[in-house]
């Protein structure tokens, strides 16, 4: 493999700001990114208690159902050590992991862990966190795959008018086998075809959730590394949280005025409005019969959005505290809830994430926490050989292509081989065609009233044919360009699909079906191993 990093973000991005230490940006975090701040975290976390004891015997639980390598469990182990700290991230259970991003936030949560233990000489544990409380299904039922020159979108059929959190959430299993068919028939077939097949048919044949089905083949990507997987859903880890849950019922009015208060700022600073604003919004679900529900803060204490349910704060806390009322978290409580979990020294963040923490900060503080440090992810692109080479044939740049595309070299492409002027030479001839129609036709009228239509006719067939013959000669252009041009698609199809980053959009599969399933273990280690500045928020392209 062969690696090149550049940083994608303009001067006046958000991120650029972050990143570069800008006063204006940074006074809505707790820590910035230098080991100064990384010191003072570790210091606080180091004041602060959290039940390992209990993670370690949930982490152990989850992780054991999908046969992890012996150096999970030993970094699980490692939490015992009341010095040890952790790196995390999450996303959402997608189908077969999601858009690659989030292949990438793993490998930038193994990276960050590696480095903050050689430089505080502790034990730092990787932690991968899936998003099973979530119930839109429709944003993670589906992938897109791409076979070198289209991309196809694979979905998995079933009905989305129910709330279920994908932890609880099975997946149909003759829908799914159906749209695995549909994948790998779509793809080339290579010497590593069969056996990604066969794994993933083997893994649906047993019941499982979506949540189940991803952190099983998390674990086979990552099979050799230290990576650990937790449920935000499981519940084990409900369990522990049960506390934490009342305490967010008890202080749902501080914290929120905190976080409308900073919002507000944030929107005034020109930062922008990350997070939806709701007043009524309490920022908890409650679950029942399977399906999840918001809550909404009352004049009286709390309902459900919809007004089916009520409860005071005295009632839904004996709720919670009695088992009787399952609690989970939306976009503003969650990261609370996480540090309020784990000794978290460092959070691992896409674009996104990074801009809804920095409404964040006096949410944490409420309950008497300060942020960790907040990390912009790595971005990856993968590079086949294929595309490599035309990228060496036409000479183009890699991050105007991820940012614009193709279609300004194809035009450029297409202007070069021009040997005339077409565009100018049928211009020209539509001006003297039509003065000379309206000069006949002028000539014409005075034959009769029946005239007209056939003088509208007439221009009409006249235009019709030269749009035709202008269509004609750009499509003969574009076939004598066709290789070029193909050349110039496959290179965008994989790098720029539809106008999104690769990480955005495509699957991990087809770079395995190309290259193997230790293709994500091989990235991080190579990274690992490379001398280039792993700067947070960086783009490294990985030639393949």
């Amino acid at each position: 493999m062969q690696l090149n990093v550049q940083f994608p973000y303009e001067n006046d991005s958000f991120i650029h700001k972050y990143i570069h230490h800008d006063p204006s940006v940074l006074s809505f975090y707790d820590y910035d990114l230098t080991d100064k701040d990384s010191a003072s975290r570790y210091k606080e976390l180091m004041s602060k208690t959290f039940e390992r004891e209990k993670v370690i015997e949930a982490l152990h639980a989850f992780n054991k159902k999908f046969h992890p390598s012996e150096r999970a469990y030993q970094q699980i182990e490692r939490l015992k050590d009341p010095k040890s700290v952790t790196v995390v991230g999450g996303q959402q259970a997608g189908m077969l992991t999601g858009p690659l991003y989030t292949v990438h936030k793993i490998i930038s949560i193994l990276l960050e862990a590696k480095n903050l233990e050689s430089q505080l000489q502790v034990p730092v544990i990787p932690i991968f966190w899936i998003a099973g409380e979530d119930h839109d299904i429709d944003e993670v039922n589906h992938t897109y795959f791409y076979d070198g020159d289209h991309s196809k979108k694979i979905r998995i059929s079933e009905r989305n008018d129910v709330k279920t959190s994908a932890s609880e959430r099975y997946i149909n299993t003759s829908e799914a086998k159906k749209a695995l068919k549909e994948a790998f028939q779509f793809l080339y077939e290579t010497g590593f075809t069969k056996k990604l097949y066969d794994d993933l048919i083997d893994d649906i044949n047993d019941e499982i959730t979506y949540t189940e089905w991803c952190a099983k083949i998390l674990h086979r990507l990552f099979k050799e590394t230290d990576l650990v997987l937790m449920d935000a859903h499981d519940p084990n880890i409900r369990s522990i949280e049960t506390p934490y849950f009342t305490d967010m019922v008890e202080k749902n009015g501080s914290f929120t005025s905190a976080f409308l208060s900073q919002a507000a700022q944030f929107k005034e600073n020109g930062l922008g409005e990350p997070i939806s604003i709701e007043e009524s919004n309490a920022h908890l679900f409650f679950h029942e019969g399977d399906q999840r529900f918001l809550l909404e803060r009352t004049k009286t204490g709390y309902q459900e959005k919809q007004g089916q349910r009520a409860w005071t704060e005295k009632e839904l806390v004996e709720e919670v505290r009695q088992g009787r009322l399952q609690l989970s978290n939306n976009v503003v409580t969650r990261p609370v809830m996480q540090d309020l979990l784990l000794p978290v020294h460092t959070f691992i963040a896409g674009p996104g994430e990074l801009k809804y923490w920095g409404v964040l900060k006096e949410v944490f503080h409420c309950f008497d926490r300060c942020m960790p440090i907040v990390r912009p992810r790595l971005h990856l692109t993968f590079i086949t050989r294929k595309s490599e080479k035309s990228l060496v044939k036409y000479d183009l740049d890699l991050k105007s292509i991820t940012v614009n595309g193709v279609e300004s070299v194809k035009q450029s492409l297409i202007e070069a081989d021009k040997t005339v002027d077409e565009h100018k030479v049928l211009t020209e001839a539509e001006k003297e065609l039509k003065d000379w129609l309206n000069k006949v036709t002028s000539e014409l009228t005075p034959l009769g009233k029946g005239m007209t239509p056939l003088n509208e006719q007439f221009k009409a067939k006249v235009d019709g044919e030269l749009k035709t013959f202008e269509k004609n000669v750009h499509d003969y252009l574009m076939r004598k360009n066709e290789t070029h041009l193909r050349r110039l698609d496959q290179i965008e199809i994989e790098i720029s699909p539809h106008g999104n980053w690769q990480e955005r959009y495509l699957n991990i599969y087809p770079f395995l079906n190309l290259y193997g399933e230790d293709l994500a273990q091989k990235s991080f280690e190579s990274i690992l191993e490379s001398s280039l500045d792993q700067v947070a928020g960086s783009h490294v392209y990985i030639y393949l």
